[in-house]
């Protein structure tokens, strides 16, 4: 009998193991303990990238869950996942390729022709630019590194590294709708079981254990609901008939929680998806742009009224002057440094400054839109750079979708997809989670998914090749 282990390379355990012998004898006590359990975690991640990418998914949108380290460290935990499956993986490779010499190829080679890799770079370098103006350039290079260098290797560069095969893109479809349904039970929760008293009801977080892992916000929920509401029609057009009837329902409950959250962010982000989708289906069946825009108009016409009747209401007043102020204070600081912006991470600073946002709204904010956020720190250049980025993501998304030689299964799993990466965005135009997991692990995916279609359509096109 084969043993399944005798081509696993033991350097991924046995170099972290060495590693960790090391410092046990130079550290003392109870950092030896904190370096060991890093180094073990390290190993198993490296032996096992997919474990440590479930970890990640699992735990993406609770952000406030965090590991504090002293008074002045806290790293929410998906993003400490996620950078110890990094190492992980990096170890594995370059093991592997030690181990067998230079006819290995790297795993990480396939990364540095990601589409997006060049925008991302030039938003780099005009983020790096736009320290010139910041008066603390120890904060701004830390900002500069994380998130703005962080969201793109560890949500972007991770996923098409670990997720390499459909079965384990699918897994992560699972692990994604488990998180939707732990968000729309809170929603739920809150609504049967108010936190706070009033007649007014809607599905917000909940604290659990004394902790609030996904905010307090109701748009905390509507977010992530409307990123995964689309994987769940994913998960109910390939189950079986007995487990497809539990995913229908449950992305029902998903879309019911979202409207229940009475999230204008969360409204408008279903229509812009479902009007995606609209045009997705009606072009695949030739239709005219004309009667597309005749079919689509009703539900586009319902969404704005919704959203402008409850824009007129007395509990969604005060949202729209805090907005407005904050608009009104990014265009300041966009007005000042027009071409790179008054610096990465400088947006609360300024909100501090102004007394009277203080005065009247109490703590400061960052910017609500990813629009104000960048004109204000990164300026024209790299708001031009930024949304060069996530034109290429989405446009290589859609350029799989498109490819004639595409099957029929992977063209519904991209356009899923699809809405799922363009909710994310649409979302982020009114909401403060441009640069974390909850923006750009849904992009990730997607584009995970579109580079598994694509190899797909060459590694047919080459098995015809040689059958021909």
């Amino acid at each position: 009998m084969r043993n399944p282990l005798r081509n696993q390379s033991i350097w991924p355990v046995l170099a972290p193991a060495l590693v960790a012998g090391a410092v046990a004898i130079a550290l003392p006590g109870l950092s030896t303990l904190a370096v060991l359990a890093t180094t073990a975690i390290v190993a198993l991640f490296a032996v096992r990238p997919m474990f440590g990418w479930s970890l990640v998914v699992l735990s993406y949108p609770f952000i406030y869950l965090q590991l504090f380290i002293g008074r002045e460290i806290n790293i929410p935990y998906v993003d400490l996942f996620a950078m110890l499956t990094f190492v992980g993986v990096i170890l594995r490779s370059v093991t592997k390729r030690l181990r067998l010499g230079h006819s290995s190829r790297f795993t990480l080679h396939s990364s540095l022709r990601l589409p997006g890799l060049l925008p991302f770079l030039l938003f780099i370098v005009v983020a790096a630019f736009s320290l010139t103006n910041v008066e603390h350039l120890a904060l701004g290079v830390k900002y500069l590194l994380r998130p703005l260098t962080f969201f793109y290797l560890m949500f972007i560069v991770l996923p098409v590294v670990v997720v390499d095969t459909p079965r384990r893109l699918f897994t992560t479809f699972r692990l994604l709708f488990v998180v939707g349904i732990a968000a729309a039970a809170m929603g739920v929760w809150s609504l049967v079981f108010p936190p706070e008293p009033g007649v007014f009801r809607r599905a917000v977080p909940i604290a659990v254990f004394g902790t609030t892992p996904l905010g307090t916000n109701h748009n905390l929920i509507a977010e992530v609901l409307v990123s995964i509401i689309p994987i769940g029609i994913v998960l109910a057009a390939f189950a079986h008939e007995r487990l497809r009837r539990w995913y229908v329902v449950g992305t029902a409950v998903l879309s019911l929680v979202t409207l229940l959250t009475f999230s204008r962010n969360g409204w408008l982000t279903l229509a812009v998806e479902g009007l995606v989708l609209l045009v997705a289906v009606a072009r695949d069946r030739g239709m005219s742009w004309r009667r597309i825009a005749t079919l689509a108009a009703p539900a586009i016409a319902i969404a704005v009224l919704a959203v402008g009747v409850f824009s007129m209401s007395t509990i969604a007043r005060s949202s729209n002057i805090n907005r407005i102020r904050l608009t009104e204070i990014a265009l300041a600081q966009f007005q000042e440094h027009p071409f790179v912006g008054a610096g990465v991470g400088t947006f609360i600073e300024a909100v501090s400054r102004d007394r009277w946002y203080v005065g009247d709204f109490g703590q400061p904010q960052e910017a609500h839109g990813l629009v104000q956020k960048l004109l204000a720190e990164t300026g024209a250049l790299g708001l031009i750079a930024f949304l060069a980025l996530l034109a290429s993501i989405i446009g290589y998304i859609v350029r799989v979708y498109r490819m004639s030689a595409i099957t029929e299964h992977w063209r519904l799993i991209l356009l899923a997809l699809l809405l799922s990466a363009a909710g994310s965005i649409v979302f982020q135009l009114f909401n403060t989670s441009y640069f974390v997991s909850k923006l750009w692990l849904p992009l990730g995916i997607a584009l995970t998914a579109a580079r598994l279609a694509e190899r797909g359509i060459q590694l047919r096109r080459e098995d015809a090749g040689a059958v021909s």
